[in-house]
């Protein structure tokens, strides 16, 4: 358990680690930083979009780092909300402007992006560069997603921020009654009832219900582990079937567990009750929410949260993934200064710096098995396991429109407004619209 001098510890190891960065040392790697495939000559200036809040933090130390370190470059970072992230960067990439250099994706953004011809090929830009990509270091599904089409097209996407579902539960709850970690989600199921029973704590488990986004997000690991589809593999038509309207079911026998009104929460309403010790467990767990659990300046349950893979059921734990990726717009005309940039934020040095100092879930598998990394974010050695077993949401264009139709269907059960065998009947035919392009 890292404990509150260990935390102390951290914030002094950030600051060390920018004053060593910037008297030319380097506090990890090697002695040099990573290698610059421009001339020092020239100034360059680079235009970023990119996402606020902990996204922003992480990317603000990141480049603030890299221009002390390249001096000639000028990096300029507009920090947006998710949706008016996304707004700016289709009427950017629409318009053919060359004002943006490098875009921060969400993943599902990825194919309508390379659809539409608006990113670099960074293989082939990294080619004429001279540059060899070390792609052995990343999980397999992060350079396929990056990938248009999906597995076997372009590079038109780096991961950058390895965002993926993981489990957690109170370690200390599970002990004190004789509980396994949980393996399926009839683990979950049945230890619920016993923690309920035991009255430890307010409420056995929690998970986000708000229609749209969160309860499509949430509910997804458990629909998949049932069996259960949302789209056909060849992305033509709805593959909601009877496993989905079990995993529905089992979902309902859930929220039997979950704090009154669960059917409205969103993110805060989950986390804010898992790191405060109201609830015993979270059915999805992002890294963002549990990236200070352990700090006791910030946290009731430091040292107490244990984490797994999210279950499995009839098929293996298939969390959801949620990676943030960098892009190159090919419109842009400082491509290989902005390559520079994105090989300098993947790389293992500052992948692990940010995991320490900031919290970053790395993408890279080697700063997943660092112990240094793993003594104060514990949480960082399931998050890029659990990357290996990932699943992406479908890789097509339409998926905003699939998610929305098929995260009301889901709240509505969730609220009693309509019977599982129904929401997936009525969820499929307006998704099989939307694929026809109705």
């Amino acid at each position: 358990m890292a404990t509150r001098r260990d935390f102390l510890k951290l914030a002094a190891l950030g600051a060390g680690a920018f004053i060593l960065g910037f008297s030319g040392g380097y506090l990890y790697g090697s002695s040099r930083p990573p290698t610059a495939i421009t001339p020092a000559a020239k100034v360059y200036s680079l235009s970023l979009l990119g996402r606020d809040a902990e996204h922003n933090d992480i990317n603000s130390a990141v480049i603030d780092f890299f221009t002390r370190e390249n001096p000639n470059y000028k990096v300029d970072y507009t920090p947006l909300a998710y949706s008016p992230l996304y707004d700016k960067i289709v009427l950017t990439l629409q318009q053919g402007s060359s004002a943006v250099d490098l875009v921060y994706m969400d993943d599902p953004w990825i194919p309508q992006f390379g659809e539409a011809g608006w990113l670099v090929d960074i293989e082939s830009l990294a080619k004429e560069a001279g540059v060899t990509l070390d792609l052995g270091d990343f999980p397999k599904v992060l350079i396929d997603v990056g990938r248009h089409p999906y597995k076997t097209g372009k590079l038109v996407a780096f991961p950058q921020m390895g965002n993926v579902q993981i489990f957690a539960y109170r370690r200390d709850v599970f002990d004190k009654l004789g509980l396994a970690e949980p393996k399926t989600w009839t683990d979950v199921l049945n230890a619920c009832e016993k923690i309920k029973v035991s009255g430890l704590v307010e409420y056995p488990i929690a998970f986000r219900g708000v229609k749209g986004n969160p309860v499509a997000t949430a509910f997804q690991p458990i629909l998949y582990a049932f069996g259960g589809k949302i789209v056909s593999d060849d992305l033509k038509k709805s593959a909601l079937d009877s496993k989905a309207v079990e995993a529905l079911e089992f979902l309902l026998q859930l929220k039997k567990y979950a704090p009154p009104g669960v059917e409205n929460f969103n993110t805060p309403d989950v986390r804010d009750r898992l790191v405060g010790g109201r609830i015993a467990m979270s059915t999805e767990t992002w890294p963002g929410w549990i990236k200070d659990a352990d700090n006791p300046a910030v946290s009731k349950v430091p040292g107490l949260l244990a984490y797994t893979v999210t279950p499995g059921e009839r098929e293996r734990p298939s969390p959801l993934l949620g990676v943030w990726y960098w892009g190159i717009n090919v419109a842009s005309q400082n491509k290989v200064a902005a390559l520079n940039y994105i090989l300098y934020t993947t790389s293992a040095r500052m992948q692990k710096l940010m995991a320490i100092y900031k919290g970053l879930p790395p993408v890279r598998s080697s700063v997943g098995n660092d112990k240094e990394v793993i003594g104060l974010r514990r949480w960082v050695a399931v998050q890029v396991k659990s990357l290996e077993t990932a699943v992406p949401r479908p890789r097509t264009p339409l998926w905003p429109k699939i998610e929305d139709i098929f995260g009301s269907y889901v709240n509505q059960v969730l609220a009693g407004k309509i019977s599982p065998a129904d929401a997936v009947a009525k969820a499929s035919e307006e998704i099989d619209r939307v694929l026809a392009g109705g």
